[in-house]
């Protein structure tokens, strides 16, 4: 009895070993599992609250020189690496191919163009190096055949489609946050100033009538 007695405890000093072995086994896989699915959210959490504002000139010969100024806004937790502008995917806007691109330094170009059915063309630039940091803006320019008018309205492609709507990524293409975007059209000189004319005559109107108010 007292053999088997020793054997049995033998045996179960023993057995308490696989278990011991198991239980931190279960809380690396845990404390991994943990780190895997925290480090997942902080990558979800990662946002781009963008806009950007597009003004053109007339070039001559019938052509127009843009220049877009994309704002990553101080309220993004994400760069931007990529803009995407006239495009969502497997969309291109613009009613036609840019004649010249001019990229901000340490960002290239690409004009995109889907050849299979009808298919506006767009504009990708992609960063090298200088991305667009929370609180920061860039200016990217191009030249094309294309009017304000056209550019300021639907795409001839997609007709309920704005020829604005621009794609951003927080790295290359289809990486990291993303957003889209709109880009609005800057008010020509002349109508930014019958705005303002027209502001000023309401203030002075109703001025007058509070004075008159207040006299009578």
């Amino acid at each position: 009895m007292k053999l088997l007695r020793k054997l049995t405890s033998a045996s179960g000093r023993f057995a308490l070993a696989p278990g011991v072995g198991s239980t931190a086994a279960c809380r690396r896989l845990l404390l991994g599992l943990l780190f895997v699915l925290a480090t997942a959210c902080a990558i979800q959490a990662q946002s781009i609250i963008a806009n950007a504002q597009i003004s053109g000139q007339a070039a001559g010969g019938g052509g127009y020189n843009y220049t877009i100024t994309l704002n990553n806004t101080a309220a993004s937790t994400s760069p931007i690496g990529t803009f995407w502008y006239s495009w969502v995917p497997g969309e291109d806007f613009l009613p036609s191919s840019p004649t010249s691109v001019q990229p901000p330094t340490g960002w290239t170009d690409t004009i995109t163009h889907n050849t299979f059915g009808a298919d506006g063309y767009a504009l990708e630039f992609i960063a090298s190096s200088a991305l667009i940091n929370p609180g920061s803006s860039l200016a990217f320019k191009f030249s094309s055949p294309d009017s304000p008018a056209a550019l300021a309205g639907n795409s001839p492609f997609y007709l309920t489609t704005p020829v604005g709507t621009s794609f951003l990524y927080g790295g290359t293409p289809f990486s990291g946050a993303s957003a889209e975007i709109v880009v609005q059209p800057v008010p020509e000189p002349s109508s930014l100033g019958l705005l303002l004319a027209g502001a000023l005559g309401l203030l002075v109107a109703s001025r007058r009538r509070l004075a008159l108010a207040i006299t009578g």
